[in-house]
């Protein structure tokens, strides 16, 4: 079976190298590194001149939260559906490894052929703050600054004040009802196609979304679930993440605790991989997967 991986990157350029060479030649990558890494020019060439590595984009630099990478995410995903060249399409991050031989990854959809793995409920959310309410109705300039350190002052005083005048952003009437979920998911070919044509004709919901907060855990889900595919979803990422603080980081980074639960989860992939900590739990993972 033929699929594509899709794979927002921003660090840790050997994992990754690492990661393509797993697969074989079934499997396709579109890879979008953020612009604003340093990673080795060399490694990325490496990467780059990979056969099976079908687009490796540098074009946006992503906040964290911001709209960048929900439009990383569909350069790659336009991309894959113009060449046509998978069935499934995963998507992943660049800190995910697969706990799956690429035999197994394609036995098991084939098994389950149609089925979309993904994630959503309809808002209010309720795992998020306000149902998720504050992500859509009030501006976040997370494209301007910087959510992951002391700026994000400047975003929760401009939510605060929007708030505090009553305001809150018009959406389009266009809009169906909001669902959202993990930004990770596995999908058809078909689908993700209807995700795109939608997009194409519906051009201001898109618009809608840009000063959001993390709006690809929403925008994607709200199509799907508002299409002929919504009895096909499976309300499964195939992702094994471990959200519980460890070392003062949530998700957790992945170690060899982690080991005998991710040999027993019916995900695909894992995440997060960093290094050093992960490198024991990599090495036993190839070794189990030979």
């Amino acid at each position: 079976m033929k699929q594509a991986i899709l794979i927002t990157a921003y660090k840790n350029i050997d994992h990754l190298i690492r990661m393509v060479d797993f697969f074989n030649n079934d499997y396709s990558f579109y890879i979008h590194i953020d612009q604003k890494s340093k990673l080795s020019d060399e490694k990325i060439s490496i990467l780059k001149n990979n056969p099976k590595v079908k687009l490796l984009s540098r074009r946006y630099k992503v906040n964290w939260g911001s709209i960048q990478h929900l439009e990383a995410i569909l350069l790659l995903a336009r991309k894959c559906i113009e060449n046509k060249d998978a069935e499934y399409i995963h998507l992943i991050t660049g800190q995910d490894f697969p706990i799956k031989t690429p035999k197994q990854i394609s036995e098991f959809l084939q098994n389950n052929s149609g089925t979309e793995f993904m994630t959503g409920q309809s808002l209010p959310h309720q795992l998020w703050k306000n149902g998720g309410a504050d992500r859509i109705y009030y501006y976040s300039p997370y494209e301007v600054f910087n959510g992951r350190n002391w700026q994000r002052i400047f975003i929760k005083a401009f939510v605060l004040l929007q708030k505090a005048i009553s305001y809150k952003r018009e959406l389009p009437a266009s809009l169906p009802l909001l669902y959202g979920g993990s930004t990770y998911w596995t999908l058809t070919s078909s689908a993700v196609e209807y995700i795109i044509d939608y997009l194409n004709k519906n051009k201001e919901i898109l618009s809608a979304f840009r000063y959001t907060f993390c709006s690809e855990e929403i925008l994607l889900h709200t199509i799907l679930m508002n299409s002929p595919y919504k009895d096909n979803i499976r309300q499964n990422s195939l992702r094994f993440i471990e959200w519980k603080h460890r070392d003062g980081i949530s998700p957790a980074n992945l170690d060899e605790r982690d080991y005998d639960n991710i040999m027993n989860s019916d995900a695909l992939f894992a995440r997060k991989f960093e290094y050093p900590v992960s490198e024991k739990l990599y090495e036993k993972l190839i070794e189990a997967l030979k």
